[in-house]
C-alpha cells in the first residue's frame, strides 16, 4: 500500500492533461465542467466497478474451459485480449447512453459527433485513472520501483491515452446517432462500439501474445500513436466543421453586432489549437471573463442561425413567430458591447501629421 500515492500523484496530473487537451478539442461550444466531471467520475468508477466483476467472471470461466489456475498467465492473457475489450467497452458506454436518454437537446452543439467523442475520451480517462493506479500498485508490489516506473511510464505516459481513444470512437457513433436523419443512424453506437472493441482487442493482443522480445511493445505502441493521431486528426476536422457554421451563421452581423477585427479573431482557423483562444483572450478590454461570454453567446447565435437556415420551411399558412432564443442572444451581445467588452484589440488610426 506504500505505492498508492506516489502511484496518484504521478498519474493524476497527467491524466488531467490529457483532460484539458481532449476538451480544448471542443472549441465552438464545450461542454459544461460539470458534465465533462461526471464523465470523468463515471470511467473512474461506475464502468471499473462492472469492468472489474465481468473481468473476472470471464476469467473465472477460461480458467475452468483451460482446467488452469485462475491466476496463470494463458489463462490471464486470454482473459485480456478476448474478455476485456468486450466487457470494458460497454462498461463505459454506458454513460454515453445515459447522457443521450437524460440530454435535452440533441443536436450538433449539445450532442454531436464531436461533443461524442469528447464526452467518450473524457470517459476513457477516467477509466485510465483508476486502472493505471492499480495496475502501478500491482507492478510495484511485484518488482518494487523497477516495476512501478516501467508500467508508469508504459501504461501512463505510453498508452495514457489508450482507453480515450476506444470510447471516443463509440461516442462518435453516439453522435452521428443524435444528428443523423437517414436509417443507417441506428447502426452507428453499435458500430462505434465495435470499432472501441476492436481497437482495445489490437492493443491487448500484441501486448499478450506477440511479446517476441520487445515487439509487442513496440506494435502495441506503434498502433496506439496511430490510432490517437487518427483520433485527434478527426477531433479537428470536426472542429473545422463546426469554424465552417460559425462562419455561415455570422453572415451579416459584422459592423452591426461585432467589428471586422472581432469578426476575423472569432472565425481564426487557428482557434482550432489547444491553447490559443485563451492566450488570445487574455487582457482585452472588459476582461477576460467577459470576452469569453461575448464569445461564447456569439458561438451560440451563429449556431442558432445556421440551423434555422437549413431547417425545413414552416407552414405559410401560420403566422410568423418571434424567435425569443435569437432575440435574447442578440441582447446578450449587445450588452457586452455597453459595457466595454471586446474580443480583438482594434488597429489605432493615427491622424495626419500637419506639417507648416
Amino acid at each position: 500500500m506504500i505505492w498508492i500515492v506516489p502511484a496518484i500523484v504521478l498519474v493524476v496530473p497527467l491524466v488531467g492533461l490529457y483532460f484539458l487537451l481532449i476538451r480544448s478539442m471542443d472549441r465552438y461550444h464545450p461542454a459544461p465542467w460539470w458534465m465533462l466531471a461526471l464523465c470523468l467520475a463515471w470511467g473512474a468508477v461506475g464502468a471499473i466497478g462492472i469492468s472489474v466483476v465481468g473481468d473476472l467472471l470471464g476469467q473465472g470461466a477460461i480458467s475452468f474451459a483451460m482446467d488452469l489456475d485462475f491466476d496463470d498467465e494463458q489463462v490471464f492473457n486470454a482473459s485480456a485480449t478476448f474478455v476485456a475489450p468486450l466487457v470494458e467497452e460497454p462498461a463505459k458506454a454506458f454513460g454515453l447512453l445515459f447522457i443521450y436518454f437524460f440530454s435535452r437537446k440533441r443536436g450538433h452543439e449539445s450532442l454531436g459527433p464531436l461533443r461524442g467523442a469528447v464526452f467518450g475520451g473524457i470517459i476513457g480517462l477516467g477509466f485510465t485513472l483508476t486502472e493505471d493506479i492499480l495496475y502501478i500498485i500491482q507492478g510495484a508490489n511485484k518488482a518494487g520501483g523497477a516495476g512501478f516506473v516501467q508500467i508508469f511510464f508504459l501504461r501512463t505516459v505510453m498508452l495514457g491515452l489508450g482507453h480515450a481513444t476506444f470510447t471516443a470512437m463509440t461516442g462518435l457513433g453516439f453522435g452521428l446517432f443524435a444528428t443523423m436523419k437517414s436509417r443507417w443512424r441506428w447502426a452507428m453506437p453499435l458500430a462505434g462500439l465495435g470499432l472501441g472493441m476492436l481497437l482495445h482487442f489490437g492493443r491487448n493482443l500484441f501486448g499478450s501474445y506477440l511479446l517476441m522480445e520487445g515487439l509487442g511493445v513496440f506494435l502495441v505502441v506503434l498502433l496506439n500513436a496511430v490510432v490517437v493521431l487518427a483520433l485527434f486528426g478527426l477531433l479537428v476536422w470536426l472542429g473545422w466543421r463546426d469554424r465552417q457554421r460559425i462562419i455561415e451563421g455570422l453572415q451579416g452581423v459584422t459592423g452591426v453586432l461585432i467589428t471586422s477585427a472581432e469578426y476575423a479573431a472569432v472565425t481564426n482557423g487557428w482557434m482550432l489549437l489547444p491553447g490559443w483562444n485563451l492566450f488570445n483572450l487574455i487582457g482585452l478590454p472588459g476582461g477576460f471573463r467577459a470576452a469569453r461570454r461575448k464569445q461564447t453567446h456569439l458561438f451560440q447565435l451563429a449556431f442558432h442561425r445556421q440551423r434555422a437556415r437549413h431547417a425545413p420551411p414552416t407552414d405559410p399558412t401560420l403566422p410568423p413567430t418571434l424567435d425569443s432564443e435569437e432575440d435574447r442572444l442578440i441582447g446578450e451581445i449587445h450588452t457586452a458591447n455597453q459595457q466595454g467588452t471586446r474580443l480583438a484589440l482594434e488597429a489605432i488610426t493615427l491622424p495626419p501629421v500637419l506639417r507648416g
